[in-house]
């Protein structure tokens, strides 16, 4: 960081950190999601169509043969 005013090395740092931070979470998240995929495809098993409601919401659950899996929001019943 050589020619760099003191107050550009802080925003620099500041920013590095922000980044770092975030991308920690990020890769947190993805696991996370990972992992809930995984839980869903076996829960589901294959061809399966229905309506489930999570926390007050309605949701049309469908998966196909390959263990692909779609959940869409649709309007209270």
């Amino acid at each position: 960081m050589n020619g760099l005013d003191i107050e550009r090395r802080v925003a620099i740092s500041l920013a590095v950190g922000r980044y770092l931070r975030s991308a920690d979470r990020f890769n947190e998240a993805s696991r996370d999601f990972t992992g809930a995929c995984k839980s869903l495809r076996k829960q589901l098993g294959t061809g399966q169509r229905f309506v489930v409601q999570v926390d007050f919401k309605h949701y049309l659950v469908t998966s196909d043969r390959d263990g692909n899996f779609d959940v869409e929001a649709i309007p209270t019943l």
